[in-house]
């Protein structure tokens, strides 16, 4: 390419000339001679792009229409007729008869462009036998040129120094932002562990009223590495989205935080499965339409997720779910308004930084010492965190949060107090236990209450006199016990067991509660249509619904547990004579083992 004062040339003897206003081409007439021929408006390629993981190439077309000049970014495949006639559409001056001699230039304008790689991964990454982090730019040990070009904004702004200002003013010295911190620095752990080892992404969910700084918090938690807000690709997206497009936003990062703000605005009914595939780091196995596997997206990362209400009012599966989330709820973040308000506005104007220099720093340590790090804090929490079967696996989850804490410590000079973080992970997991084993005790407590006051159900086969009705006992395979809604709330809520949801999902789980689908209660039948004062006595309706049946919940329980409570089905005349005897008896033995003959009594 040659430049003047007026045009650029391109190609062999200088054949292509553009100006300000157009393309022109050399060409000869008929007799020879040679003139310049209009090509098309002005259009250039100013900007080829590589990425580093695909190999895709694509352009910065800058073009001329209606007196402005604008841009529009293609792919190179689009460099072929009928592609590029397309985007005329957008005003480009390209018809028919000139498309063949545009795509001429520009395959030679090319070549002199300015040329770049570009990534659009995040976090970690193993190449040649070294290992990198793929921020803004790459981070590691001589690493390639390469500028992040994907879906957030994770590019610097301000600087270290004015991040760490408005850190140890506004976050040092309360535990719970000092935690949210850590969260988000806990990433770049997690992805650098799973490359050694099987490690579950780390999933916190914050919950609580409006009032109590969640999204500052989550703002604390992603600022260290990207914009920590919703908009303009910032690092806070939102529940909003389906299935599919929130799993997108996960693909491909091993090592940056990412916030999904308000679940409620989720119109899933069961995260339960969005949830464990989060925590195991893949998508699911689907099928191309020629019938092979589609290549499996993976990710290692942290997700803090936020909103007013629990997580796990969205999920049928507690038990497993509370081992790989963990919730802070009903927790003041932010000391005041003007605490909320100073970090928001300066963590938007501060970002990015630090979150590259605690990487250096991990790989100053190298990988076996992280491990290490994690090992010891592992071991820490096994030692000081509530006894139950999960022990060790939560100690992992959480060791990692004291190691990442100690070492941003560590490389950024900041005294984060982990002594009280501790004690605010033993009351999350003394909390979280207790959940997990709610089920089991409701359902112990419950037994317990029906078979002590089992007076007030009405017992197949056997006559009941009593003046109020809690439901019905009924003998199956197992014993049946249906209970009136407002009865069973009211025992639950008597053993201090405040929420029927939880219990009746893990009940549902166990195989203790007998269902209608979708639901957690049933329909039996209870009491008889001339049962009017019964009723009224019981707190029900003064009629029951179609067929006579009313809604309740149906307990399921062996029975010998029953038995053991004395609550047996008393058999009829008929269901006796129909039981299977033993026939042609004609001895037995005596206690002391002697065989005595029946003749013996005639």
């Amino acid at each position: 390419m040659t430049t003047g004062k007026k045009y650029e040339e391109y190609g062999k003897d200088g054949q292509w000339r553009l100006t300000s206003k157009g393309l022109w081409v050399k060409d000869e007439d008929k007799s020879g001679k040679k003139f310049w021929r209009f090509v098309s408006k002005y259009l250039k390629i100013t900007n080829v792009r590589q990425v580093m993981e695909t190999n895709d190439v694509a352009f910065t077309l800058r073009y001329l229409y209606q007196g402005q000049y604008r841009t529009e970014e293609i792919i190179r495949d689009q460099l072929q007729p009928n592609e590029f006639q397309k985007l005329s559409r957008k005003g480009v001056d390209v018809i028919y008869s000139n498309v063949k001699d545009i795509l001429q230039f520009l395959r030679i304008q090319e070549a002199s462009a300015p040329y770049e790689t570009v990534h659009n991964r995040m976090g970690w990454e193993e190449a040649e036998d070294q290992l990198y982090f793929k921020h803004h730019t790459i981070i590691g040990n001589n690493p390639p040129a390469s500028t992040y070009c994907g879906d957030y904004n994770i590019e610097p702004k301000g600087t270290l120094e004015g991040w760490l200002d408005i850190i140890r003013s506004e976050v040092i010295g309360n535990t719970h932002l000092e935690l949210a911190l850590v969260f988000g620095f806990s990433a770049p752990v997690v992805g650098l562990l799973s490359k050694v080892k099987d490690m579950d992404t780390l999933i916190v969910h914050i919950y609580g009223n409006s009032t109590k700084g969640k999204t500052t918090a989550a703002q604390v938690a992603v600022s260290a590495f990207g914009r920590p807000s919703k908009n303009k690709k910032g690092l806070i997206k939102s529940w909003s989205a389906t299935h599919n497009a929130i799993v997108a936003l996960l693909r491909d990062n091993y090592g940056v935080p990412l916030v999904l703000d308000e679940t409620s605005m989720n119109t899933l009914k069961d995260l339960t499965s969005l949830l464990y595939m989060f925590a195991e780091n893949r998508e699911k196995e689907r099928m191309t339409k020629e019938g092979e596997l589609r290549k499996q997206r993976s990710w290692s990362t942290t997700i803090i997720s936020t909103a007013e209400h629990s997580l796990f009012q969205k999920t049928n599966e507690n038990a497993g779910l509370r081992m790989r989330a963990f919730e802070f709820g009903n927790i003041t973040w932010t000391s005041s308004a003007k605490n909320s308000d100073n970090l928001k506005k300066g963590l938007l104007e501060n970002y990015g930084h630090a979150g590259i220099k605690f990487v250096r720093y991990l790989l100053q340590l190298g990988v076996e010492k992280v491990v290490e790090r994690c090992e010891k804090w592992k071991a820490y929490c096994e030692q000081n965190l509530t006894k139950t079967e999960f022990l060790s696996r939560v100690s992992e989850k959480f060791g990692v949060f004291l190691a990442t804490a100690e070492m941003v410590n560590e490389s950024l000079g900041l005294s984060l107090d982990l002594e009280s973080m501790m004690n605010v992970l033993y009351e999350v997991e003394k909390e979280a236990a207790f959940e997990r084993e709610i089920g089991e005790k409701a359902y112990q407590y419950m037994v317990e209450r029906v078979m002590r006051h089992s007076k007030y159900f009405r017992i197949e086969s056997q006559k009941f006199d009593g003046n109020e009705c809690w439901g019905k006992i009924t003998f199956r395979d197992k014993v049946e016990v249906s209970i009136f809604p407002h009865k069973f709330e009211q025992l639950l809520k008597e053993g201090n067991f405040s929420d029927p949801k939880v219990v009746c999902k893990e009940w549902k789980q166990k195989g203790y509660l007998k269902t209608e689908s979708g639901k957690y209660t049933n329909r039996r039948k209870v009491l008889e249509p001339s049962d009017i004062e019964l009723r009224k006595n019981s707190g029900l309706e003064p009629l029951a619904g179609s067929k006579g049946e009313d809604r309740v919940y149906v307990m399921v329980m062996d029975k010998e547990r029953a038995e053991e409570y004395g609550i047996c089905k008393i058999l009829s005349d008929k269901e006796i004579a129909r039981m299977p005897r033993k026939k042609n008896i004609s001895a037995f033995e005596s206690d002391e083992g002697e065989e005595i003959n029946i003749k013996d009594f005639d």
